[in-house]
């Protein structure tokens, strides 16, 4: 097979991405994204440093596809409703294109590439928090707890264990309905405290 003209990255991405979401999870093999091509197997090398450079140009897709939908979720909204919307939006992204959501799920290490297009994700729940007076460590025990209830929903949707005859979108309200009540709750209790130092702190000043 010949070489195929003005062949670049983005090109391997997107084709890679495209096999992603046929099959719905599994980063396609290079001879996969090759033949989809029309190109020999070792051109793609030119583009991309082999499977793991594949599977880190999928992760990045995926992180800033994510990062686009949490954040047109979040525009215009506060409080609960911005961590209802959000949440809703990384559900309805894992449920929509469960390959590159499952591809997004890569650790960054010392990728600053990657540690960027994670942080960008993060950002619109961080700036939820952080507008309720939640930072450092609170925020984050909460993100994750997030990571882990939306994760754990999608994954269990995905493989069909809701076995039960209830409808799991309700199941999502409520669970969402926990978490922004915890997320109150803590934020609450952190605003209590900084009113009392701040008493304090004018007490021992008038003495």
């Amino acid at each position: 097979m010949a070489a195929r003209v003005g062949l670049d990255r983005s090109m391997v991405v997107d084709t890679a991405v495209e096999l992603l979401e046929r099959r719905g999870a599994g980063s396609p093999a290079l001879g996969e994204v090759a033949a989809r091509l029309g190109v020999r197997t070792q051109s793609l090398y030119a583009h991309v440093d082999g499977l793991d450079g594949l599977r880190r140009e999928l992760a990045l897709r995926g992180l800033r596809e994510l990062t686009s939908r949490l954040t047109a979720a979040a525009v215009g909204r506060a409080g609960p409703d911005a961590i209802d919307a959000i949440v809703r939006a990384w559900l309805g992204f894992a449920a929509e294109h469960p390959g590159l959501y499952s591809a997004s799920l890569r650790a960054p290490g010392d990728d600053a590439e990657l540690q960027a297009a994670v942080a960008g994700a993060m950002a619109p729940l961080q700036m939820v928090f952080r507008s309720s007076g939640l930072v450092d460590e609170d925020a984050a025990h909460w993100y994750r707890t997030i990571f882990a209830a939306v994760h754990g929903f999608a994954t269990l949707r995905h493989d069909r264990m809701f076995t039960l005859p209830f409808d799991p979108d309700e199941t999502a309200t409520r669970m969402i309905a926990m978490l922004v009540h915890g997320i109150e709750a803590d934020a609450g209790k952190r605003s209590t405290r900084a009113v009392s130092r701040r008493g304090s702190a004018r007490r021992r000043s008038t003495r």
